[in-house]
């Protein structure tokens, strides 16, 4: 059961599918919406709860969130999948969600899920990457148990897109420019993770596109490291890179013309 916050005791709701005393926010309503989509969303066989949803003070329009799995038999997961950060936006600024997942899942009366197994990681950052406007984006934390792939593939210089996370969001729908945190800019920003946008128009959508592309292919061409464990990682980062170029490749080919069996009208000479 969540806490209650101090200052919005004087009405406080039950909200979400587990009961949960807390008041959100007017300035926080916002985020709150986007909290609404993921409770009760289904994922495999599972279905998300937004087990812990709290403001986070002194920022206004900020909510803490904690997000478990219940099976089909209605038991919720002891730890979560993900826990993060989301803000609605506002002063220009568009909805984001910051957060953490977690390829393992425990349940008290069952044994572990392999979330990453499952795909489950994978469709959870689909439901967020949803929920996220043009103009908006989504940061996963690489810098914990779990998401060493990422930490290492950026070690080696594996493009944002190709490492495990970034393709994850890629994927998703956050094509457009990336950026990786692994330092802290005034002490704010916590641990180390990676910045997915979504492009807020079609011009700037085709230019990072196209930006993506360039650096997976040249990825693509690099030499193995020497190193056998690096090399095993690069294998995989760059396998992940021609299925990217292969999906999405084509639809920034200037010369890819109507497939064949389409309605487009033939030219008349």
């Amino acid at each position: 059961m969540a806490r209650r916050v101090a200052e919005f005791q004087s009405n406080p709701t039950i909200i979400y599918s587990l009961p949960m005393l807390v008041t959100i926010p007017p300035m926080a309503s916002k985020a709150r919406l986007l909290i609404d989509c993921i409770d009760s969303r289904p994922i495999g066989v599972f279905s998300l709860v937004v087990a812990e949803a709290r403001p986070i003070q002194p920022r206004a329009g900020w909510l803490y969130v904690k997000i478990a799995l219940r099976d089909r038999a209605g038991a919720v997961s002891s730890t979560p999948i993900a826990t993060g950060i989301v803000s609605g936006g506002g002063q220009g600024v568009r909805p984001w969600y910051e957060g953490r997942l977690f390829p393992v899942v425990n349940f008290a009366n069952r044994s572990a899920v392999d979330a990453r197994g499952l795909g489950l990681e994978a469709k959870l950052v689909k439901v967020l990457s949803s929920l996220i406007p043009p103009g908006g984006h989504l940061m996963l934390d690489y810098e914990h148990q779990g998401q060493e792939e990422t930490f290492a593939e950026l070690a080696l210089g594996v493009p944002l897109a190709a490492s495990y996370l970034g393709s994850l969001m890629f994927r998703a729908g956050c094509r457009g420019e990336f950026k990786d945190w692994y330092f802290s800019e005034g002490g704010h920003e916590g641990p180390r993770k990676l910045q997915a946008n979504k492009s807020p128009d079609a011009a700037s959508r085709q230019r990072a596109m196209r930006q993506h592309l360039k650096q997976l292919r040249d990825f693509i061409r690099r030499a193995a490291p020497h190193d056998r464990d690096q090399a095993a990682i690069m294998a995989r980062a760059q396998s992940r890179a021609r299925l990217l170029v292969r999906q999405f490749g084509r639809q920034m080919s200037p010369d890819a013309g109507p497939s064949r069996g389409s309605l487009a009208p033939r030219r008349r000479d």
